[in-house]
């Protein structure tokens, strides 16, 4: 049973899009300053100096000069020599393509080595000269891939940073203009406030396909010439710490992996548009209309559709938000793709679903969501195909009647959605997560089992980014990176790994009796401990949340001991509802104990 309300929230103030626009300036000039004037000039000085000629020369001088920073000594070699080009004589003072001073590696004081070998002798050393223009000559033509490697994250990440702030603050500003303007034109009508509800027919939110591709470009751009630059220099061939450089270009694949998911979405769908015969649509009543396409189907082909009430809950925390999403009420139907028909722009698909009374009603603006603090809900309809693709979204209108709003303003009550799961909902809830539960006839739990790996998905996630970690640890090791690096990578690499198999071995069992609750927990094969408690040892039961992945919230319940201890019974719960009736259930069953 639901109870259906709004909640209250708090306004917050945030950047306008002209204000986001110049926030985000500085990162993409800063980006774009670093590979315009170092970044791209040292590529392309590189690709240039293949084709020098190798002479001769005699060194004259050769100094290795210090100096000290925050980041530890750094070092860098100056030398004077001259050499014959085409019957002429030069001076040269250019040691490596890559100028000044660093402490990447131990390049300069090999090189520093290689000169002081010869400085001052008739022993001739060597130097590779730009045939078109011969006054210019250098020492090392060394690709030196780490430096290039740390400098190209400056004009990959900064740019894509200030872009993302600039273009998400202005669009989402003109979008806000858009809804003010509807919601002026249509008032007292909420459900065409929002530019996808505008016209005869809601359409689907956009997909940020442009924007996806944009970011895979843009990596490739800065990250491809260093790439090609390492496979043909051989790099691999002389350290496999070389791989490293290839690792920016690779991750190009993870945009283009989703932006292919959506093209596919379209090359099946089109451009999908809902047709609803009534509008609003209302908790209690049924969502009739057609599903429109303009793409035909392959009649083997099924359509799914998955309707949604969700609740997003918004935290704040000094300057940063999260929202997260949890499930109140989901159905999904399965179609044949021989039941769509022909029309005048494509095919359509008769959509006919019962909304339960008692749900709580949309929230008019996506802005809204990220812009407050406190919950709001958002109705959706997921269209997905059996042919692939990522599933097409659209927003769906869900309003109380209006003599209910009407009611609701005059008394101006805005209690909280209370949702109430019954005892199937709650081990139907538990068992999509892995986990386990027993209750007695009267709901009281009597069982709980957090199986190792219940987690599985974010264990996997921190031990691979734990490995990746700690490569770069070895990396920074070996090339003599700053101490503040390697400290911070040496401290924080074990901690991931160490995390990361916690979540994948740690096992909870709890067995709720008349006079004592159990905790079994396990570390895989290797190491368990035991712990007991009457009910008189209790003070009560809480849930909070532990663990976010994305916008995913973890939520866990645990109990109050009158030993200043918390012990946490149950976690990896994807509802807050579900663990708070967890709790509360638990309450009863302590209450009950303690007073027989």
């Amino acid at each position: 049973m639901l109870r259906s309300t709004r909640s209250s929230v708090r306004s917050t103030k945030q950047l306008s899009g002209g204000c986001a626009v110049l926030f985000g300036l500085p990162f993409i000039l800063a980006g774009l300053a670093v590979g315009a004037y170092l970044y791209f000039p040292m590529i392309s000085s590189w690709w240039s100096a293949r084709g020098w000629e190798e002479v001769p020369c005699l060194i004259e001088t050769a100094e290795l000069k210090t100096s000290s920073g925050k980041g530890g000594p750094s070092y860098g070699v100056e030398a004077r020599y001259r050499y014959e080009f085409d019957r002429q004589k030069f001076h040269g003072d250019k040691v490596s393509l890559f100028g000044g001073s660093d402490n990447m590696g131990d390049f300069q004081k090999q090189a520093f080595r290689q000169i002081q070998l010869v400085k001052g002798k008739e022993r001739p050393f060597r130097c590779f000269v730009n045939p078109s223009k011969p006054e210019q000559a250098v020492l090392f033509r060394d690709l030196r891939w780490g430096l290039l490697l740390l400098m190209s994250i400056f004009p990959m990440l900064f740019p894509l940073a200030g872009f993302a702030v600039s273009i998400g603050g202005w669009l989402q500003s003109r979008k806000q203009s858009i809804n003010k303007k509807l919601a002026a034109r249509h008032p007292g009508e909420p459900w065409r406030w929002r530019s996808e509800w505008a016209g005869d027919a809601i359409q689907a939110t956009k997909d940020g396909l442009p924007f996806i591709l944009a970011v895979a470009g843009w990596i490739l751009l800065v990250q491809l010439p260093l790439s090609l630059a390492v496979v043909l220099e051989g790099e691999l061939a002389k350290s496999p710490l070389a791989l490293w450089a290839l690792l920016p270009t690779l991750l190009a694949g993870i945009p283009l992996f989703f932006a292919w998911k959506r093209v596919k979405a379209r090359m099946v769908f089109g451009h999908p548009s809902l047709q609803l015969t009534q509008l609003p649509a209302r908790p209690g009543s049924a969502l009739v209309g057609h599903l429109r396409f303009d793409r035909v189907f392959t009649p083997l082909s099924s359509i799914s559709m998955r309707v949604l009430c969700q609740r997003h809950i918004t935290r704040r925390s000094g300057d940063s938000q999260t929202t997260a999403k949890e499930t109140i009420w989901e159905h999904t139907e399965t179609r044949s793709a021989a039941e769509t028909w022909r029309d005048a722009n494509g095919v359509a698909l008769p959509l006919n679903i019962e909304i339960p009374r008692g749900l709580p009603c949309s929230a008019v603006d996506d802005a809204s969501i990220v812009t407050t603090e406190g919950e709001q809900h958002v109705w959706t309809l997921e269209v997905s195909s059996s042919q692939g693709g990522k599933p097409t979204i659209l927003p769906l209108p869900m309003f109380a009647a209006a003599d209910e709003v009407a009611a609701a303003e005059l008394t101006e009550t805005h209690p909280a959605v209370i949702v109430v799961l019954s005892t199937d909902d709650l081990i139907s809830r538990l068992k999509a997560r892995g986990l386990q539960a027993e209750f007695d006839s009267n709901g009281i739990p009597t069982f709980f089992a957090c199986p190792a790996g219940r987690n599985r998905g974010i264990s996997i996630f921190l031990l691979l980014f734990g490995t990746v970690w700690f490569a770069a640890f070895l990396f920074m090791s070996y090339q003599g990176a700053p101490l503040i690096f390697r400290l911070v990578w040496g401290i924080s690499a074990p901690l991931i790994l160490v995390m990361g198999v916690w979540l994948s071995l740690h096992s909870r069992r709890v067995e709720i009796k008349p006079g004592e609750l159990r905790i079994l927990n396990r570390l895989g094969p290797f190491y368990s401990w035991q712990e007991s408690f009457e009910p008189r040892h209790l003070t009560g039961f809480t849930h909070d949340s532990n663990m976010q992945s994305g916008n995913q919230f973890f939520y866990r319940v645990r109990a109050e001991t009158i030993f200043n201890k918390r012990k946490t019974l149950f976690d990896g719960i994807t509802e807050s509802v579900t663990a708070e009736a967890l709790a509360k259930r638990l309450e009863k069953w302590r209450k009950r104990a303690t007073e027989s």
